[in-house]
């Protein structure tokens, strides 16, 4: 009798099985709807099997995210690539905002975190404030010094103070269209097309961060970008 799936997965491989099927079932029910008996179910295993590896539905959740927050950290080999400058601001503002909006990586484990930071920050916020941190704080701290090496290059509209707040907007525009488009039925007609929306955010926040429009037109650069999405949703 040939092994069986489900034998030949090793402990860890397991864990990771159960926690990838136990994403969209906790981002569609919630942590209080969710049954390890769904889950169980979505991941192709007992109820017992699951309680082997997760002891409870409180640890699962927990596990599921520490997961979240520790998966898709390709942005982090960007940063750490980058030196803070007037383009680094403006191409690093469009990855923002194409990373939450529409997403980068597979749609659904997109959609499931969103879903998943958006119940934490309706509960205890502790997730939210941990994929945050993870995500998207590293991106504020070089858009601040990017921000300040456009300043020094005379890109930026004279009177002009910008700190942490203006920057954190960055992500929580984009953030909020995520969250609108999120239902299967229209809930805001922009009357223009997604491509158009997500490039008129990446120019209004550039425009809010005080750059002028020369400047964005001369470091935005839309096949550049589209080329670097492609690069990190192959490495996602």
């Amino acid at each position: 009798m040939p092994t069986s799936r489900r034998s030949r997965l090793s402990a860890t491989d397991r864990k990771q099985a159960i926690l990838s099927a136990a994403a969209p079932i906790f981002a569609r029910l919630g942590r209080d709807g969710a049954t390890t008996k769904e889950i169980a179910r979505a991941a192709g295993v007992s109820e017992a099997l699951l309680y082997r590896h997760f002891t409870s539905k409180d640890v699962l959740y927990a596990a599921l995210e520490t997961h979240c927050v520790e998966a898709n950290a390709v942005g982090s080999r960007i940063l750490a690539e980058v030196t803070p400058s007037t383009e680094t601001l403006v191409m690093g503002v469009a990855i923002l905002v194409h990373a939450v909006f529409p997403g980068i990586g597979d749609a659904q484990s997109h959609e499931d975190t969103k879903r998943l930071v958006t119940a934490s920050l309706l509960g205890d916020g502790q997730f939210a404030k941990a994929f945050l941190d993870q995500h998207v704080k590293p991106w504020v701290s070089v858009f601040s010094q990017s921000f300040r090496a456009a300043q020094d290059a005379g890109d930026v509209e004279s009177g002009i103070h910008i700190g942490h707040a203006e920057i954190w907007f960055v992500h929580h525009l984009a953030n909020t269209l995520h969250l609108i488009s999120l239902p299967d039925i229209t809930v805001v007609e922009y009357g223009i097309t997604r491509d158009k929306l997500v490039e008129n955010t990446i120019r209004f926040l550039l425009r809010g961060l005080g750059l002028q429009n020369a400047v964005i037109d001369r470091h935005y650069d839309p096949k550049k970008l589209k080329m670097i999405i492609i690069s990190m949703d192959q490495k996602i």
